[in-house]
């Protein structure tokens, strides 16, 4: 009994010692090694917000994206006491995760499911060969790849096959999860680069407005503690345990929890209804044009008043033409530097007539035959017109042009004349001219791309720099800076900062991102009125006369630039607005590295956009912007004066020459006359003249003809 005795103290004493050892020798260790093994922090991941095309469409989501592996292997078979069980031989039972019955009675329906996502070209037949091939070799541990990036809605229904929930596997080996967030665009390639692409590991690689905007889009994840109670099992903490007692009374208390809030919705300023139009017509030209892996393009489309960007189709080399992805981060609107050519005549033009040291008039006289300008040791300053050559009665070529004429036709000659007599021996005061009408500057776009100054040489280094920095060389800039000036003029001098963010929807509520007024005047509204009629001209009489025949009036400017005589492809482009009469969206086409010229390469393009832009837009089909009346210069005023005067005369015909058309028949028809005409383009002759009388139901014939 003694002995005894003398063991159990020393045993109650070792207990009590040991006891008084972890409470407060090794408390603290014992403590951390209890958090770190049954409590832990889980990450409640945030939903990313949606990107809404302007029009209301979603045009990048996230959603949940699976990879499909099934569990070919066999496995051990126990007992109720878990002991394993022997066959006849002596060796371990093994059976399949899913019998042989339920596996033959879905695999067909599975084949057919995954048949119809049509990944890769792989058909029903494909996926079978491969479940027949793998089901057949019976290995002991097989866990096989049948495809990646699944919809979840096809995973899951795969999974809620009767035995599949155990064959189909849902983590790999370390724990990974078979399902997983993705960022998709909804309309695939549409404005692709404009939305941009989310790298969730890495930030600084995501593009777009879904990089720019990151930190709206993304939310914040919730953290939550929790316990484990058995093994497997983890509850939160703050649940109340069998004994009334809080899980966080026995674990530390200094840990913060963090509510998981979803990401904010943005509102995108394009229209997929315009994208779609202004891609469609950009990749015809494209191939229209010869183009090359070489060759790109890109058309935007803005609303004047607000500078939204309404359309921004960047379409380059990929199999076909597609939005650029070989580079993420490269917008050809906003990253691509490039020559403008004479789309930038326009530029320099505003800056002259802001000069009040300078008197200039669209009347003036300019030099316009072929000019020696200067020589200089290394090159030759002579400047020509070869593309488009001015011609009266078509035989000889004048020497001189007014102003009007020059832009009318593209005089790269006029041009450099204009330059010369006025800023020969102050060259970069032009420069700096230009620079307060022109955004050569980064322009800070809500838009996570490449972005980048325009560059422009020195003009005192070098007399021929000066002169091919009047039409258009001797200067790199972006489409976007270019039709940042356009839309300028198309909204009365004021210039707006391109968006491509139009609201942020937060909570439920629509937060409206205002316009960003840029510069409040580019130049005076006498200025303005003359640029207008200037490039109505152009498009009236010019070299954008292709693209005239129209019931609405075009301001705008072509453009086209070329490295060397050697090389025989350019940069086409025609930079302008409409309607002319009354502003309301600016249009930029570029077409990169073609045989062809703005005239032919990229105005087309601008038509096609403006024509389904004026159709589909309600308020010019209501009558609230006046369309139709192509008043943009002075004699087209004073002639549609005269044919409105003619229409509203009781019983006598109209005056329908140089009516399109349309305006000539609906000219006709408010007289209870008939129409009868041949040709296509504009009238120029009619059988009845205007201004006779005539008795209703009578038919006049038109004679049209592509002027």
């Amino acid at each position: 009994m003694t002995i005894i005795y003398i063991v159990l103290t020393v045993a109650s004493l070792s207990v009590i010692g040991g006891f008084i050892k972890i409470q407060l020798v090794e408390g603290a260790m014992w403590q951390k090694r209890a958090e770190r093994f049954e409590a832990k922090e889980f990450l409640d991941e945030a939903n990313r917000g949606n990107i809404y095309s302007s029009d209301g469409k979603i045009m990048a989501t996230t959603i949940p994206i699976c990879n499909l592996y099934v569990d070919f292997g066999r496995y051990p078979v126990y007992d109720r006491k878990k002991n394993k069980i022997k066959d006849k031989d002596g060796n371990d039972s093994t059976t399949r995760v899913i019998s042989d019955s339920l596996y033959h009675a879905h695999v067909d329906e599975v084949c057919e499911l995954l048949d119809e996502l049509d990944i890769h070209g792989h058909d029903f037949n494909y996926y079978k060969e491969r479940f027949e091939k793998e089901w057949s070799k019976d290995k002991a541990s097989h866990c096989f790849p049948i495809e990646k990036n699944i919809p979840y809605s096809t995973w899951d229904r795969i999974v809620r096959y009767k035995g599949w929930s155990r064959f189909v596997v849902k983590c790999m080996s370390d724990g990974t999860s078979v399902i997983r967030q993705s960022r998709v665009h909804i309309y695939g390639n549409l404005a692709e680069n404009c939305i941009g692409f989310w790298n969730k590991s890495n930030n600084a690689k995501s593009t777009g407005l879904d990089g720019y905007y990151n930190t709206v889009l993304a939310g914040q994840d919730g953290l939550y503690e929790v316990r484990r109670v058995t093994k497997g099992d983890w509850v939160p903490v703050g649940i109340t345990d069998t004994e009334g007692q809080s899980a966080s009374d026995t674990l530390a208390k200094d840990k913060q929890t963090r509510a998981r809030i979803d990401g904010c919705d943005i509102v995108t300023t394009i229209d997929t209804r315009y994208q779609d139009i202004a891609e469609t017509a950009l990749r015809r030209a494209l191939h229209a044009s010869n183009g090359t892996a070489q060759s790109c393009g890109c058309a935007i489309l803005m609303e004047a008043s607000t500078g939204y960007v309404l359309a921004c189709s960047n379409l380059a080399w990929d199999s076909t033409y597609k939005e650029y992805r070989e580079l993420p981060d490269r917008n050809i609107a906003c990253s691509d530097l490039y020559d403008p050519g004479s789309t930038i005549k326009t530029v320099i033009l505003t800056a002259i007539m802001n000069d009040s040291t300078v008197a200039i008039d669209t009347t003036m006289k300019l030099r316009a035959v072929e000019k020696e300008f200067v020589k200089t040791s290394d090159r030759t300053g002579r400047i020509q017109d070869d593309h488009y050559l001015f011609k009266e009665d078509g035989k000889t070529i004048r020497d001189t042009l007014t102003l009007k004429e020059v832009i009318m036709i593209s005089s790269n000659v006029g041009m450099c004349e204009l330059g010369w007599l006025n800023y020969e021996k102050r060259r970069n005061e032009l420069k700096r001219l230009a620079e307060r009408v022109f955004p050569y500057d980064i322009l800070h776009l809500d838009l996570k791309t490449g972005e980048y100054p325009a560059q422009v040489v020195d003009l005192n280094k070098s007399p021929r720099d000066f002169l091919n920095f009047c039409y258009g060389y001797a200067q790199s800039i972006s489409a976007m800076q270019l039709i940042t000036f356009y839309n300028a003029l198309a909204n009365g001098g004021k210039m707006m900062k391109p968006l491509f963010c139009r609201a942020i929807i937060r909570n439920g509520e629509r937060q409206e991102i205002s316009p960003v007024v840029m510069r409040e005047s580019i130049c005076s509204k006498k200025n303005i009125k003359i640029l207008n009629d200037l490039l109505v001209n152009v498009v009236e009489n010019g070299t954008g006369n292709n693209i005239r025949n129209n019931s609405y009036g075009i301001a705008g400017k072509t453009g086209t630039a070329t490295k060397s005589k050697k090389d025989p492809l350019s940069d086409a482009s025609f930079a302008g607005y409409f309607p002319a009469e009354n502003p309301r969206y600016t249009c930029l086409v570029v077409v990169k590295r073609v045989s062809a010229y703005g005239r032919t390469a990229a105005a087309p393009v601008f038509q096609q956009i403006a024509d389904c832009v004026v159709a589909l837009d309600k308020e010019l089909e209501n009558g609230k912007i006046e369309v139709g009346s192509r008043n943009g210069s002075k004699v087209l005023q004073a002639t549609r004066a005269h044919n409105r005067t003619a229409v509203t005369a009781e019983g006598v015909v109209p005056d329908c020459r140089d009516m399109t058309l349309r305006e000539a028949i609906a000219a006709l028809e408010s007289k209870r006359l008939k129409a009868k005409f041949s040709g296509h383009g504009r009238v120029t002759k009619q059988d009845i003249a205007g201004g006779t009388p005539v008795k209703p139901g009578t038919t006049v014939t038109l004679t049209l003809k592509q002027m």
